[in-house]
């Protein structure tokens, strides 16, 4: 289901008690995600604030409102092609690119519309159903001058999203400090000037996908998570995802990077079990709307 836009939706805040339902939907989601993972022998892992909330809290971070999990591009592409027939039948929906013309995001998402919600992670509100991220990893270069060129490739077709569509994917509320906040007030009005693509967000996330499947997954011994929050920071050694290990995460165990500690180094730091202050914590506002 696309999502709904607008202008900003105000809905009463019904607290962390919200947020727990939330993450109970999205655990169902997972569940059943990983279910149809292990049946067809499909690779996947948790990566992200997930990875980190299954080492760090034994589940959900405790502010944390989404799910990130990832695939090797074969077993994303071969999960696109099988799963949205079978996880039909258990109530739940596969959105991907090539699923809606209308879709706007570079990853899939498995959502179930057990909840509805409002997501507040970019500027314009979307109303949406409960969902859980999936999110294709790919090969990435090991020498200096390809990657260089990959990483000028991949932010062409990164600032080309923003400028067809810049209010729906970049929160420009979010504080990312002096520097990245003159920097971001920059490249939004570059994007509302230029815009070589009009609004055709579809065209310029097809091209991204283009981009990334420029190097297979293991060719290079090297994978990026272009589409998380933190771009090119992960960047990672295809070994340290290998057949995976199974971690516990709230009442059930799910697939993590055989290396999670390199994982969770790479994108958080040394000290990634300490949580942050609670003035830096990436609280993403999702507010629930309904509940089925």
């Amino acid at each position: 289901m696309v999502a709904e836009e607008g202008a900003k939706i105000e809905v009463a805040d019904e607290g962390v008690s919200d947020l727990r339902k939330l993450q109970l939907v999205e655990l169902s989601i997972m569940k059943a995600f990983a279910a149809f993972c292990e049946q067809e022998n499909l690779r996947y892992y948790m990566i992200g604030g997930t990875l980190l909330g299954a080492v760090r809290h034994k589940g959900f971070i405790p502010w944390d409102d989404d799910v990130d999990l990832c695939m090797p591009r074969p077993d994303y592409e071969r999960f696109l092609e099988l799963a949205p027939g079978a996880l039909a039948g258990a109530g739940f929906t596969v959105e991907s690119l090539y699923s809606d013309d209308a879709y706007r995001h570079g990853m899939a998402k498995v959502t179930s519309p057990k909840m509805r919600i409002v997501n507040r992670a970019a500027n314009a509100d979307r109303v949406e159903d409960a969902w859980i991220d999936v999110i294709p990893m790919d090969g990435f270069p090991s020498s200096a001058p390809a990657i260089a060129a990959h990483k000028a490739r991949l932010m062409f077709w990164k600032v080309m999203d923003a400028t067809a569509d810049f209010d729906y994917v970049v929160d420009t509320n979010r504080d990312r400090g002096l520097a990245g906040n003159v920097a971001l007030k920059c490249l939004q009005g570059f994007c509302r000037v230029v815009r070589p693509y009009g609004g055709d967000y579809h065209k310029v996330l097809l091209k991204t996908e283009q981009a990334l499947k420029r190097y297979p997954y293991q060719a290079g011994g090297r994978t990026i998570n272009l589409h998380a929050a933190r771009g090119f920071t992960e960047i990672f050694d295809v070994d340290w995802f290998g057949e995976g290990v199974s971690l516990p995460f709230e009442d059930a165990e799910f697939a993590a990077p055989a290396d999670w500690k390199a994982v969770l180094t790479t994108i958080y730091g040394p000290d990634y079990m300490t949580p942050p202050p609670e003035s830096e914590r990436n609280v993403h506002n999702s507010e629930v709307l309904a509940e089925e």
